[in-house]
């Protein structure tokens, strides 16, 4: 029974362990995100995916794989996002496993363009990820990215958010 008891302690405890360079890998994840999406490269962002990705849009447009994600992508910043610049805002990080974290970070855009080809105003979201590290290498497996409905829903009264979202009109943390 004793052994029983430290084999479960020990798997227990390297469940939870990861190494400091994968918490910082997967806290850059965002950044790395937003850095290619500003440059407008659908190709070179979708290498941050898996092959198996699946990504729903703030369009709740739920892209399957790698290729659709690309495609998409390649797409919108050529086009309608030609111009657009998004970056993180604030990010938070849980390790699931040492192999998979959830991410969690808010976002401002500013410079997209609706179907009509009118300017829209500055936008703030948030994007979950699912990260995995595989072969070595840490790739979003899942994500849902959200657009923020400005002001506060009256049901959230008395619950903390985590990660605030800054209207459109207000200064980023």
């Amino acid at each position: 029974m004793k052994d029983l008891v430290l084999l479960f302690l020990a798997a227990t405890l390297s469940v939870a362990a990861q190494t400091k360079r994968d918490e910082e890998a997967v806290h850059k994840l965002p950044q790395s995100f937003s850095d290619v999406f500003t440059k407008h490269d659908g190709h070179e962002l979708a290498r941050i995916m898996a092959d198996d990705v699946d990504f729903v849009t703030v369009g709740a447009m739920w892209l399957h794989g790698r290729r659709d994600f690309e495609k998409y992508h390649t797409r919108l910043l050529s086009g309608r996002f030609s111009e657009a610049a998004i970056r993180p805002l604030q990010i938070a990080v849980r390790f699931l496993h040492p192999d998979m974290a959830v991410v969690y970070w808010s976002w401002r855009l500013e410079g997209d363009r609706n179907v009509d080809g009118t300017k829209r105003q500055i936008r703030c979201g948030m994007m979950t990820m699912v990260a995995e590290k595989r072969a070595g290498t840490w790739l979003v497996v899942v994500a849902q990215n959200d657009n923020a409905i400005p002001g506060a829903a009256p049901e959230a009264q008395g619950i903390k958010n985590p990660i605030p979202i800054p209207g459109p009109d207000q200064e980023p943390p």
